[in-house]
């Protein structure tokens, strides 16, 4: 697309759906116009973002090669102090759509500029011994994956999230970025109606959701992998071939709830205490959190439904539209996310991603 034309995220990712579906630039194009009412981009660039999404499981922009004209000027940095300045909690992401810079650029001149992100206490941080305890699970399932390639597409990523009807607080995009620690705190209405969802999803597409009304014990996981886990998994996939994974949260960790998996799954399960260690405080690592649960949200709170009824409905809608072979790309990045954790050792890696 031309320099003057930009795509908002949410409109990236309509398009890598809408080709995912109908595999056909054109179509992309017809259904792009339909839906925004503009013109759309061209079948060049519609086919570079797809492409785009097959090599690094993100549609957003990538580092072009070879060498660039600089763009590392004062006006341009004064534009990226004035745009933090006007909106810190922005992401690095849009700015760089709404600056119309490479996300390089834009990381080098915040760098120059003493612009750190500060994130909400209530993000997964890293503690001292963390950055072992991935690097080491990522060295393990590497090893797997290039033992047997076909492990990506017999993994079933699980996780829950909670949605609300004035809309949640994803504590994963919470940063606010500035030259000194803000000390920000979040506040939120307290008890707003929503639920919280559960669903899987591996290369066949998803399963799920299901719901749960209360807070998730012990008891009312168990019930919900016997009652409707369980059979849905079974109806889709190949029992003796899957791999479970959730993470270490307390109701998964009950010991009732890891027998049912040690006899459902064994030896192929992941998790805390299980036949896989999964390292604590990665919800990065997984494709529930870089994928599914964005893209459902990024969707889904458009629609701002009024009620629980139509929160359940809404959610149920956009996770039946996700195409299986988007999700199939999805959970086969999964391993270039592991790589990218291996390299950088100590940090979160949902930045980058």
């Amino acid at each position: 697309m031309s320099g003057d034309f930009h795509l908002s995220s949410s409109e990236r990712i309509e398009i890598v759906k809408w080709y995912a579906i109908h595999e056909n630039a054109a179509e992309v194009a017809r259904q792009f116009q339909y839906r925004y009412d503009q013109t759309p981009p061209s079948r060049k660039h519609i086919l570079n973002l797809v492409r785009k999404f097959d090599e690094t499981g993100s549609a957003q922009d990538a580092i072009i090669s070879g060498r660039p004209r600089s763009v590392n000027t004062e006006e341009n940095k004064e534009r990226v102090r004035a745009a933090f300045q006007e909106n810190p909690t922005t992401s690095s992401r849009r700015a760089a759509l709404e600056l119309n810079l490479s996300r390089t650029s834009l990381q080098r001149m915040m760098k120059e500029l003493g612009l750190k992100p500060y994130r909400p206490q209530l993000l997964h941080a890293l503690h001292d011994d963390d950055p072992d305890r991935r690097c080491e699970f990522a060295e393990i399932f590497l090893n797997l994956v290039d033992d047997d390639p076909s492990l990506l597409d017999r993994i079933f990523w699980t996780d829950e999230s909670t949605f609300k009807l004035n809309g949640h607080v994803n504590r994963h995009n919470c940063v606010y970025y500035a030259t000194e620690n803000p000390h920000i705190v979040i506040s939120q209405v307290m008890n707003a109606p929503g639920v919280i969802v559960w669903a899987g999803i591996w290369s066949g597409g998803i399963i799920g959701p299901f719901f749960f009304h209360d807070t998730v014990t012990a008891e009312s996981y168990l019930e919900k992998l016997n009652d409707e886990i369980f059979p849905a998994i079974e109806n889709r996939m190949n029992l003796e071939e899957t791999f479970y994974m959730h993470d270490g949260a307390p109701p998964h960790y009950a010991q009732p709830v890891r027998q049912f998996l040690h006899e459902t799954f064994p030896d192929r399960w992941i998790g805390r205490r299980a036949p896989i260690e999964w390292p604590v405080r990665s919800p990065d690592l997984t494709s529930t959190d870089f994928f599914l649960w964005p893209m459902i949200k990024d969707s889904f709170y458009v629609t701002k439904p009024e009620n629980i009824h139509a929160l359940k409905d809404a959610i149920t809608t956009e996770m039946q539209r996700l195409p299986e072979d988007l999700c199939r790309r999805a959970c086969q990045s999964v391993s270039k996310g592991l790589q990218l954790c291996k390299n950088l050792q100590d940090e979160n890696i949902e930045q980058y991603l």
